[in-house]
């Protein structure tokens, strides 16, 4: 999947002009410098993870200006979703109407993006309406598991 298809999930048709380096695509602009074949160049804005794009914070803050279906969460329902929980329709205060299917961003009180999901119900339902598929706890997740104790 590239930039561009990821993108189009949310509604957002912006051309990136980025370059892929390993498995991670950057913004770059001097192309000279590919040629000597760097590990890391410019800003970084996504990696993949098998078939999965993961979105760096800055795309994922990006793509919360820009999408067209979002929904508001409290703050509580704010803490659960970047722990990793899917999302209660008592935790969501304000939305702009997505149905069931649409591919939401969550965003908190002060519109930061906190990561994105698929809506499986309707919003004013008191079970799960939107599951998580990507969170910004994730990056501290992977942390968490890399760090070796001794």
């Amino acid at each position: 999947m590239n930039v561009e298809e990821f993108l189009k999930q949310f509604g957002i048709k912006e051309k990136f002009s980025y370059c892929v380096l390993g498995r991670s695509f950057f913004i770059f602009d001097d192309k000279k410098l590919l040629k000597q074949m760097p590990l890391y160049a410019g800003e970084c804005i996504a990696h993949e993870r098998g078939v999965v794009l993961v979105p760096s914070v800055d795309l994922l803050q990006h793509i919360g200006r820009a999408a067209r279906k979002r929904v508001v969460l409290s703050h509580k329902g704010e803490w659960l979703f970047i722990c990793g929980r899917d999302i209660f329709g008592k935790s969501i205060v304000s939305h702009n109407n997505p149905v069931v299917g649409d591919r939401v961003v969550v965003l908190n009180k002060h519109n930061e993006c906190r990561g994105y999901g698929d809506v499986v119900a309707p919003l004013e339902e008191k079970k799960v309406v939107v599951r998580r598929l990507f969170d910004i706890g994730d990056l501290l997740r992977r942390e968490r598991k890399s760090k070796k104790v001794s």
